[in-house]
């Protein structure tokens, strides 16, 4: 698949210094922020980067967000059977004023091209597309099929070409308006890890 407007995907999923994504302009606000290249099973997609200090780890979904945390706390006991990849549908910051804003539809447009590269060379079994910004535009995009977020967390995959794509809430939805039902967000989530394939930590 011919990817226009790539990050250096080709080779190891990591931003070049010397050939970065111009496709939108937002790599002037931050360089694209992405996760070590592996093999893996389930991905977890978010809308957009945020800003990362000096000196800190750019990651999508870090664990020093509050979102990114919830992510880990799901993860927690399913590291030795599964590889996880976090990636934003979005890979560089919005700005407005100097302050994140939602990304806009040519924006997701453009990088659009980078996720599909990240589904073909890492072959996740499972998609958890965070939030119904980013489900709706990727089902949009792959599918003809609706989002549906169960106010009870039994998430309904969506399976294209074997691959499960699973819309859920996004964390910071969950953390600010269902704090009461955290544990039932990571419970309706991690049911539908029993029905993933495993992937030999080897592949990373």
């Amino acid at each position: 698949m011919a990817i226009k407007y790539s990050q250096d995907l080709s080779r190891t999923l990591n931003p070049c210094k010397n050939t970065i994504c111009k496709a939108c302009g937002l790599y002037l606000n931050q360089l694209p922020v992405l996760d070590k290249a592996k093999k893996s099973n389930i991905f977890w997609v978010g809308l957009s980067a945020v800003i990362f200090e000096d000196g800190v780890k750019k990651q999508p979904l870090s664990p020093i967000t509050r979102s990114g945390a919830l992510i880990e706390q799901i993860e927690n006991g399913f590291e030795f059977e599964n590889s996880f990849y976090k990636t934003n549908l979005v890979k560089c910051v919005p700005l407005k004023n100097d302050k994140i804003r939602y990304p806009v539809g040519h924006e997701m447009e453009k990088c659009f091209p980078n996720f599909q590269f990240e589904l073909e060379v890492l072959k996740p079994s499972v998609v958890f597309l965070l939030g119904k910004q980013v489900a709706t535009f990727i089902l949009n995009k792959i599918s003809d099929q609706e989002v549906v977020l169960d106010d009870n967390f039994n998430y309904t995959p969506v399976v294209i070409n074997n691959v499960k794509f699973v819309p859920v809430h996004h964390p910071s939805y969950i953390l600010v308006y269902k704090r009461k039902l955290i544990q039932n967000y990571i419970d309706g989530i991690q049911t539908l890890f029993s029905n993933v394939n495993t992937i030999s930590t080897k592949c990373a």
